[in-house]
């Protein structure tokens, strides 16, 4: 029995061509529906998150420099890639690396390393094909060791004034982070509190609030317990406003000064000013004089600036000079006879 036909006959060469024909036809038309059927997703950022096994998540904590992100290619079919478009922007695909600590490294308070990031990291949805654009991808981490604390409560604060009498409730806060952190901590800070500027003459008052504690020691995230602690004390003005009355203004004349000085009337002798300075019971020590050993002078009618002369950390609430007005008269002479009776013989 012959299964191949005769190809020496006409009809049957027609026919093997005409079946070679329809083959290739079909088999471009499943190329062409395979190709339509098949896309790509080319150089997308997909974030990198590396994790501890669940008996080490709770005694050592991950630091990665910045937000780290690996470039990556998808293909699949078009729902297959509509679907992991739609993931990636929500951001549930992600390249997740799982790091274990090795027996020998468990007790150090700091691990420095280099993780590999492959493809086969990379969480897609079944029937899409990921491919990075380069083999492994270098990751470097860091990894503390993890351990608590109690440190003493401290009251950070901001504002023009000073505290007295200060107590926090509770006294002492549990801190849980990195060792190496701290094992430097000497105390459990809050964050700023600012307190509202008071009046200056306002004295001692009593202010009770609440302070939340921070949530980072030296750029790395902690916890604390409690997250918050209630403060009671007593605040004054860090400077205060004092009002100096009948302030003598004096002369500096250097040696031989040729003129006397003498004021226009009584009142001019003194001079009322303000000064800022800190908090205090009583006025501080201020000297206001008149300089006559800089420049030249002459009879008559002078005008010049008081300078002050005060306690450090004191200065005057209008920078505006005090000009003060006077008179340079010249001494009154002998006359010869006189002054040569008085001559020593």
């Amino acid at each position: 029995m012959r299964l191949l036909p005769n190809l020496s006959h006409p009809r049957n060469r027609h026919l093997c061509i005409e079946l070679l024909i329809s083959f290739c036809f079909a088999f471009i038309v499943w190329l062409y529906i395979h190709s339509r059927g098949r896309q790509t997703l080319e150089r997308v950022q997909i974030p990198v998150v590396v994790q501890l096994p669940p008996h080490q998540r709770d005694h050592y904590a991950v630091e990665l420099p910045g937000s780290p992100k690996i470039t990556a290619s998808f293909s699949g079919s078009a729902s297959r890639l509509r679907d992991l478009h739609r993931k990636i922007e929500s951001g549930k695909v992600q390249a997740v690396v799982t790091y274990i600590i090795s027996e020998d490294r468990q007790n150090e308070s700091s691990i420095c390393d280099i993780l590999r990031v492959e493809s086969s990291h990379l969480r897609v949805p079944p029937g899409v094909l990921a491919e990075l654009h380069e083999e492994s991808v270098p990751l470097p981490i860091t990894v503390h060791r993890v351990v608590e604390r109690t440190l003493p409560a401290k009251l950070e604060y901001s504002g023009d004034v000073r505290l007295s009498q200060l107590k926090l409730e509770p006294a002492t806060i549990l801190v849980r982070g990195p060792k190496a952190v701290l094992d430097r901590a000497q105390y459990a800070p809050t964050a700023p509190y600012v307190f509202s500027k008071p009046s200056e003459d306002l004295a001692e008052s009593e202010t009770r609030d609440v302070a939340e504690v921070v949530t980072e020691l030296e750029g790395r995230p902690i916890q604390m317990t409690p997250k918050q602690v209630t403060f009671k004390a007593k605040v004054q003005p860090k400077k205060r406003i004092y009002d100096v009355a009948d302030l003598p203004i004096q002369f500096l004349t250097p040696p031989g000064f040729p003129f006397r000085v003498r004021f226009l009337d009584e009142k001019a002798t003194k001079t009322s000013l303000k000064v800022v300075g800190p908090t205090g019971e009583t006025n501080p020590p201020v000297l206001g004089f008149v300089d006559l050993t800089k420049g030249s002078f002459s009879p008559g009618r002078n005008l010049e600036p008081l300078r002050l002369h005060l306690p450090k950390e004191f200065h005057p609430l209008d920078a505006r000079p005090i000009l003060v007005t006077f008179v340079l008269e010249e001494p009154e002479r002998l006359p010869a006879a006189q002054v040569r009776n008085t001559d020593p013989e």
